[in-house]
């Protein structure tokens, strides 16, 4: 009876498992941001090209980059942006990527981005809207309720005050340099 009992219980978890668990995919953005005259800071979001829903750029690690600089990639083709990225992730939100087949589970690390040069042109320019929010309204226009929390913890994490200067220990000539003017859309 029990060899019986354990060919019952693998055809069952057959029929009822469609393979090998999958964790979750991880992938990596960008968190463009800016540092206005009054002190306040900016997050540039992009509308994602189905859905038009506002994301940061983001995308999957790339062989021979850190992750960091292809999230800088991400920034540069999506967003139109270039700029000084902190190596090390300021966060990490989740999201179900759904797909024509299949609907996944993905973990996105985030890095930021401190913008130093608005272009013009961008490789997905025609694809996509770009807009600078302040950082609560920001977090209230995207889906992701942990990608908000990473937007609104930003003023307090420590190494990301110190990486834009909002401790004043990015240096002298850091901080001389005012932060890009652009046509992108203000919201707020």
């Amino acid at each position: 009876m029990p060899r019986l009992w354990k060919a019952m219980m693998q055809t069952a978890m057959q029929m009822f498992d469609p393979g090998p668990a999958k964790g979750p995919r991880d992938q990596i953005a960008a968190l463009p941001v800016r540092l206005r005259e009054d002190g306040e800071l900016e997050v540039l979001l992009v509308t994602s090209r189905e859905t038009r829903r506002w994301i940061i750029p983001k995308g999957w690690p790339m062989n021979g980059l850190d992750d960091h600089d292809a999230a800088g990639v991400e920034a540069r083709e999506e967003a139109g942006v270039k700029g000084k990225l902190l190596a090390a992730p300021v966060g990490r939100y989740a999201y179900w990527q759904r797909g024509r087949l299949e609907t996944r589970f993905l973990q996105v690390d985030v890095f930021l981005l401190r913008v130093e040069k608005v272009l013009k042109t961008w490789k997905e320019k025609d694809q996509r809207e770009r807009r600078w929010f302040r950082i609560v309204d920001a977090a209230d226009h995207v889906q992701e309720a942990d990608l908000g929390q990473v937007f609104l913890r930003l003023p307090g994490h420590e190494p990301a005050r110190q990486f834009l200067g909002l401790d004043g220990k990015r240096g002298k000539k850091a901080a001389r340099q005012r932060p890009p003017v652009d046509p992108v859309p203000r919201e707020g």
